[in-house]
């Protein structure tokens, strides 16, 4: 049955919206109202992996950029914006969540009259987090570095993000799973990087290899870290 969990992080994502606003000077009603209905979103059934733990991690993500690598990113509010919709909508079985929630980024924040090109930002950098092969420039390869961040983490993270993704695809029997899975894995090992900012390439490269190995690994033995 769908179900709605209390979302994780709650607090924190309210107050990281509520303050967005407020540097956009969009602190309003209707501001806060989307942050808690995104909120209650990222929460939703069949969510495993993409849920409130993820985008917390993708905004501690970018703060740490932004601490780190002060003038690094050319627009940062269109980025928190970009990853505050990225996965707004997620159903594991439909091909097109990143453009519904571009597109629904686009009817919010149009409806908040903030300025055209920052809202055409948003909606391309949203649409570059379905992960195509191929260079990005600029803060569009922020965006897509820090949502595929847990690729490069420590392995005991990276095994129950691997779990939580299967929990997701519950509805595929699993030799469909395994074989549909191990090509993703596989096309990212063959890709000649798989972050492209030096930032993340430096800190996450290498251990993101070494964990899909381990995932291929796992899913041709039949076992997925059970």
């Amino acid at each position: 049955m769908p179900w709605r969990r209390q979302p994780v992080h709650g607090a924190e994502l309210q107050a990281h919206w509520n303050a967005l606003g407020q540097s956009l000077g969009r602190d309003t009603p209707a501001w806060r109202a989307e942050g808690r209905r995104l909120i209650l979103g990222w929460a939703h059934w069949p969510r495993a992996y993409h849920d409130t733990t993820h985008l917390w991690a993708c905004l501690r993500h970018l703060q740490t950029v932004q601490d780190q690598q002060p003038g690094a990113l050319q627009d940062p509010h269109a980025t928190a914006l970009a990853l505050w919709f990225h996965d707004a909508i997620y159903w594991p079985w439909s091909k097109h969540n990143e453009e519904r929630s571009a597109d629904g980024a686009m009817r919010f924040l149009r409806s908040q009259n903030l300025p055209e090109p920052m809202v055409l930002r948003v909606h391309q950098h949203i649409l570059d987090t379905r992960h195509n092969p191929g260079a990005l420039a600029g803060d569009a390869q922020w965006v897509v570095d820090i949502d595929l961040a847990i690729l490069g983490q420590i392995d005991a993270v990276y095994r129950q993000f691997e779990r939580n993704v299967r929990r997701e695809y519950f509805f595929v029997r699993w030799p469909r799973y395994a074989a549909g899975r191990s090509a993703v894995l596989q096309g990212f090992l063959e890709r000649p990087r798989i972050y492209g900012t030096e930032w993340f390439h430096e800190r996450h490269e290498a251990q993101a290899r070494i964990n899909l190995s381990n995932a291929l690994a796992a899913l041709r033995a039949g076992t997925l870290y059970a």
